[in-house]
């Protein structure tokens, strides 16, 4: 039985990771739509596969004692096969769960008309993404993924399970939340009765991240790094020198469908690109594998480094004016049901919103921070106020800029914008409503200015 459980699931596998590779940047909605139908189906059967739950080792095993030699040989021969397959079933399911992730995000992408759409992992692969691009494109990551995963205090953890137990000789399906991890499957024993198993199990905790989803801020946080790491490579190489040494080096990465050596992780690959430098008098053998010529290697460590620091910059300062846009011109109520993002906050906290300082020259205003906490502290007092233009209302108030490029940056028409400004200078300007207004005003500006001082101290 265990050996055509095996099969069927290897088949499964293999199935899932087959479609996951054919997926391309969609051209359209509907294309996107046709592909979650499909990733849907193959998550349901994966969850009634169990693909979710956790390895268990011997402990339906006799005692060591009691064995032959040759017999606890074997048993261990087959339990690392079964934690290889384990493995293989958790690393196709978390893939699968990417891609449903960057489906979602690109269906949102398309509507937005946005940039990353090209750079979603949308097959679900995005290490293998951040590998090609190189070491800093992995660096971009890590800094945009902690930027996401940014939140005010310590969240709680609670466990969300999927169980299936017979109910008047009926399988039923149901989710349960616990308090904590421990014991699952004997708790749901007892709850459920014997018959009752554990399909799935996720470890959420409290709305506290700019994005609550590890799938999708995986997603959103490789696509802005490959994204930034490809155009920095490109406008750097376009300064080499022709015809020297670097430029060659350059070229074979490229030939190779890498932007550096230090995304080698495979032993054939690398031997066969070094191999390509040795001939080209760009690397030379050593006792372990080949080194780099020593007439090259500063201007290569020279040009990682250089692409590390740039790329960082450019990904997080990308997310950053994307998301500054989003916030400021979304009123709350679409952004509680259609976030840019799935399980994006439709909130900042003081401390959410340091990632958007860094676009205060660029945006010519005083703190580009503070300026969305006073939008979202006073959005609440702009009725009769149309939603999307009274954040790009209190924008060209606030900022240097030009009316023309408020309008464009935010893809409104210049006289809607002039007219809609006047309303929001008018409630800026007296009464009651507008002196509640500019104590919510204050307030935003002065939070933001104390989280500034802390944070700089």
């Amino acid at each position: 039985m265990k050996m055509v459980e095996i099969s069927s699931s290897g088949v499964l596998i293999a199935r899932a990771n087959r479609f996951l590779d054919s997926l391309a940047e969609p051209m359209n909605a509907d294309e996107v739509v046709r592909n979650l139908q499909e990733l849907e189906r193959f998550k349901e059967e994966m969850a009634r596969r169990g693909f979710n739950t956790p390895f268990v080792s011997m402990a339906q095993a006799k005692r060591a004692e009691d064995l032959g030699e040759e017999e606890v040989q074997d048993i261990k021969k087959q339990i690392r096969k079964m934690k290889e397959f384990a493995n293989a079933k958790r690393f196709t399911l978390n893939r699968l769960r990417v891609a449903i992730a960057a489906n979602k995000i690109a269906m949102r992408v398309l509507s937005r008309n946005m940039e990353i759409l090209g750079s979603l992992p949308v097959g679900g692969n995005y290490i293998a993404q951040l590998i090609r691009h190189g070491e800093h494109a992995a660096h971009s990551y890590g800094v945009l993924l902690s930027v996401l995963s940014e939140s005010e205090d310590e969240p709680e953890s609670s466990v969300m399970i999927t169980i299936e137990y017979k109910k008047d000789g009926k399988k039923v399906k149901e989710r349960v939340r616990l308090l904590s991890a421990k014991n699952i499957a004997a708790r749901v024993k007892r709850a459920y009765g014997e018959n009752a198993r554990v399909l799935s199990t996720e470890i959420r905790k409290a709305q506290s991240a700019l994005i609550r989803s590890k799938s999708v801020r995986a997603c959103v946080a490789s696509a802005y790094a490959a994204r930034a790491s490809g155009q920095v490579a490109e406008e750097f190489d376009s300064k080499i020198r022709k015809n020297s040494k670097m430029a060659a080096y350059v070229e074979a990465m490229k030939r190779n469908g890498i932007a550096d050596v230090s995304a080698l992780e495979d032993d054939d690959k690398y031997f066969k690109i070094m191999e390509e430098l040795e001939k080209q008098g760009l690397a030379q053998k050593a006792e372990e594998g080949y080194v780099l010529d020593e007439n090259i290697i500063d201007d290569v460590e020279a040009r990682r480094r250089e692409l590390r620091g740039r790329a960082a910059r450019i990904a997080a300062e990308s997310l950053a004016l994307d998301l500054f846009k989003y916030y400021m011109s979304t009123p709350i109520r679409k952004r509680e049901s259609e976030p840019m993002f799935p399980s994006l906050t439709s909130t900042l906290t003081v401390k959410q919103v340091r990632m958007f300082t860094s676009l205060s020259r660029r945006l010519e205003v005083e703190d580009a921070g503070s300026l969305l906490l006073e939008k979202i502290d006073s959005e609440r007092f702009s009725a009769g106020i149309k939603g999307e233009l009274f954040g790009a209302s209190l924008f060209s108030l606030r900022s240097r800029k030009s009316i023309e490029w408020c309008a464009e940056f935010f893809g409104i028409e210049e006289e809607e914008l002039k007219e809609v400004r006047g309303k929001v200078e008018a409630l800026l300007s007296g009464g009651k409503r507008a002196g509640r207004f500019m104590e919510l005003v204050r307030d935003a500006r002065n939070k933001g200015k104390q989280q500034g001082s802390a944070g700089g101290s």
